[in-house]
């Protein structure tokens, strides 16, 4: 950015604040002129009843013009704060110079490919060039390249734009100088862990976390996403809700239309033959032992006949240092490959681990990809500490090390990819040094955010990398102002990113704390919660914004359909905001419906409709008073209404609708049902009728209330037949009869 842009900017910023009254020009005109009253008579004797020389006049006179505009300075000073905020990431702009290790993309007439080395992380660019395509060009000190096609239809081309650490010393250095020394010199607090504690969890916590990896995102993304199949059989049946169409995700229960495949707590896989009235248990696999793993997910290709099972482990490993004897206990994720062509004896074909807790995975094409958070040990010497992840056993490249100016966390996140026709091999692998509280995967790029507090506010950092058969490279970094809900308050439409979310207090608690800094009084802030929405282009740099919505309210869902998005916010009544995002650079508010209570989940319901499921609440104090389905007609997003609504009272928490992949969603086959309260609850919606209860199923009826569990429940169908699927259980219905009970098989 220019000087002159940079001024627009500062001034357009400064124009938004609203100072308080106790930062008004003449406040401030007063305030500096004590201080420095203050400061000039402090220490000497009062001064004498004489002419002050023409020299002090003219001091005097520029005094009083600074006083004059101290309040617009003041501003100033916190536009720049703010500015320089947004920009502390370290992201590299496109012309920028980038050091001799940076990477440049790879487009469909290339291939880039890595020489790794965990001390100089130097990279090794091959190419095959077509006849249409320029010489590749690099010059020293610089790894920006351009590459020219006359293919009109090219893809669009990633570079890789962050800076790789040079070596495992460089990202000691940094974490010792950010977290460490501060434990060992300051107040005592260190966010590292210590020797023999990396990462460790209890086996509790764990097993409570495993099925449940994905309660952190609440609604599903876009109308359509693929929730149902149908195999060589042409069976209709279906899948898992994901959270945007054409990227898998992995869960606990899958079907190819003709076999159920459970994911079980004692970390089996059980296989069973669907069948109406009498389904058959036709295999159970043991995967690893129950002591030292966890069970996430699992992805099933029914073409290829092959199951992909991740499973969370415990790494001990006895070590000495200096003749000290101690035990260190690590967790890593495991990518488990099984060929399922003969059901009754699924066989192991491949295995690949990473270093870190299980966070989430995706599956694209013939790559999946895994992410773990990893905790590195940082000891007061770099030869005892552990710097780097281990992937598929062995130590990752420094050169893979994505490592930020602006350190927030201690913690890596990991990312690698395997290829499913190699499934003991990582086809590629990058790390960022970073926290990592939501993660968005669009068909093209990997969104992470992290949350930090910094001045007074909230603001939410974004990292981007671009992924393309298997290949991750980063390309983009920023910021917004506030926290997000979750990772449903990011998408992706036209390479732009759209980003919802709450933020507490105001841009003048920044001057505020100046003026605090300044003048040793404490002037009270303001912590009013306000929600926004931000569209970010390709390089995360903001294009466009509405901010100060709902006042005191916060974020609780979002859904994106093209150029139209909608969040609901709630403190006492159920805002739904719809938005126009046609034009990127000025989205603006359609229609806000207000009504009582809330909705947390939002998906698209045929054409025109968008279900909403959540909870009832009191309009004068916001207590939850039950569950609610609603459905909303979006004909007209200007104005959106409510045409039918279901409560049930009493019901003041419901887990399972927090986890998206629980929710059996699907329009076309117009099924409704989530586990609640020890009951499956299936409902269908009536135009007319509105909504219309199918099924109450009470897991007591079979005395199955010890096996059911909200993170182990799903409810899935096959042509005419429902069913519901535990951890050791799976219960058949009738759905041509009334959704009467057909079967029971307990294993």
């Amino acid at each position: 950015m220019n000087e002159k842009d940079m001024l627009q900017k500062i001034k357009e910023d400064a124009q938004q604040v609203t100072p308080p009254s106790s930062l008004a020009p003449d406040a401030v005109e007063q305030m500096l002129r004590e201080h420095a009253k203050q400061k000039k008579y402090q220490g000497e004797r009062p001064a004498q009843e004489t002419k002050a020389p023409a020299s002090f006049e003219k001091k005097k006179r520029r005094y009083r013009a600074l006083t004059r505009y101290g309040s617009i300075a003041a501003v100033f000073v916190f536009a720049l704060a703010a500015m320089w905020q947004s920009q502390r990431i370290s992201k590299r702009s496109e012309h920028d110079a980038a050091p001799k290790d940076s990477v440049i993309f790879e487009t469909e007439e290339s291939t880039v490919k890595k020489a790794k080395s965990s001390d100089a992380g130097q990279v090794e660019i091959a190419q095959t060039q077509n006849a249409n395509q320029t010489e590749h060009v690099q010059s020293e000190g610089s790894a920006q390249t351009e590459r020219t096609s006359d293919t009109k239809n090219s893809k669009t081309q990633f570079k890789e734009s962050f800076t790789y650490a040079s070596d495992t010393q460089s990202i000691y250095t940094a974490l010792y100088e950010q977290f460490r020394q501060d434990y060992v010199y300051g107040d005592g607090y260190s966010s590292l862990p210590s020797k023999g504690m990396n990462a460790v969890r209890s086996e509790m916590e764990v097993e409570e976390v495993a099925p449940m990896q994905m309660a952190r995102m609440d609604t599903m993304d876009i109308a359509g996403a693929d929730t149902g199949g149908s195999g060589e059989t042409g069976a209709d049946f279906s899948g898992t809700n994901l959270q945007e169409a054409g990227v898998d995700e992995g869960d606990i229960v899958k079907t190819d239309g003709q076999y159920i495949y459970i994911l079980r707590r004692d970390l089996s896989l059980a296989i069973l033959k669907a069948d109406k009235k009498e389904p058959q248990l036709i295999s159970t696999t043991y995967l690893g032992s129950q002591a030292e793993s966890a069970i996430q997910e699992m992805y099933l290709d029914a073409e290829k006949e092959t199951l992909y099972i991740i499973l969370s482990e415990y790494i001990t490993s006895f070590e000495n240092n200096a003749d000290i004897y101690y035990t260190s206990a690590n967790r890593q994720a495991k990518l488990l490959t099984y060929d399922i062509s003969d059901q009754k004896n699924p066989v192991l074909t491949g295995t690949v681990t990473q270093d870190g807790f299980y966070e989430t995975s995706r599956k694209n094409g013939p790559y999946l990809y895994l992410f773990t958070s990893y905790h590195p040990d940082i000891q007061d010497t770099y030869e005892n500490s552990t710097i780097m992840p281990r992937i598929n056993g062995a130590e990752a490249a420094a050169g893979d090390v994505f490592l930020p100016e602006d350190l927030s966390d201690s913690a890596y996140l990991v990312i690698s990819s395997v290829s499913t026709a190699k499934p003991d091999e990582i086809a590629d692998s990058k790390i960022l040094v970073s926290g990592a509280s939501n993660y968005y995967v669009s068909e093209e790029n990997i969104y992470i955010t992290n949350t930090k507090y910094e001045s007074g506010q909230t603001y939410t950092q974004i990292t981007k990398f671009h992924y393309a058969d298997g290949e991750i490279i980063g390309v983009a970094a920023g910021a917004v102002k506030g926290y997000l809900n979750n990772s449903f308050s990011l998408n992706e439409y036209e390479g732009n990113l759209r980003v919802v979310s709450t933020y507490t207090g105001d841009d003048a608690n920044i001057v505020r704390d100046f003026a605090s800094n300044l003048t040793g009084k404490y002037y009270e802030e303001n912590w009013t919660e306000h929600n926004a929405l931000y569209v970010l282009d390709e390089h995360l740099q903001q294009i466009g914004r509405i901010d100060g919505l709902a006042d005191n309210e916060t974020i609780q869902s979002a859904r994106f359909f093209g150029d139209t998005g909608y969040f609901v916010t709630f403190r006492q009544t159920d805002p739904l905001f719809s938005v126009d995002l046609s034009d990127p650079s000025n989205p603006r508010i359609l229609g806000e419906l207000k009504i009582s209570g809330f909705s947390s989940y939002l998906h698209f319901y045929g054409e025109n409709r968008l279900l909403g499921i959540g909870y009832e609440a009191e309009e004068s104090t916001g207590r939850t008073t039950g569950l609610k389905l609603s459905m909303f007609d979006i004909s007209d997003p200007e104005n959106v209404t409510e045409i039918s609504r279901f409560t049930i009272p009493g019901i003041t928490w419901c887990p399972a609708i927090e986890n998206y992949k629980s929710i059996l969603v699907q329009p076309e086959k117009n099924l409704i049902g989530f586990y609640c309260d020890n009951r499956y609850l299936l409902f269908s919606y009536d135009e007319e009728k509105g909504f219309v209860s199918e099924l109450i199923y009470d897991f007591y009826s079979d005395m199955l209330t010890g096996q059911a569990e909200y993170d182990t429940m799903r409810g899935l169908y096959i042509e005419d037949t429902f069913y519901l699927a535990g951890n050791t259980f799976l219960v058949s219905f009738d759905m041509e009869n009334d959704f009467v009970k057909a079967g029971l098989l307990q294993f």
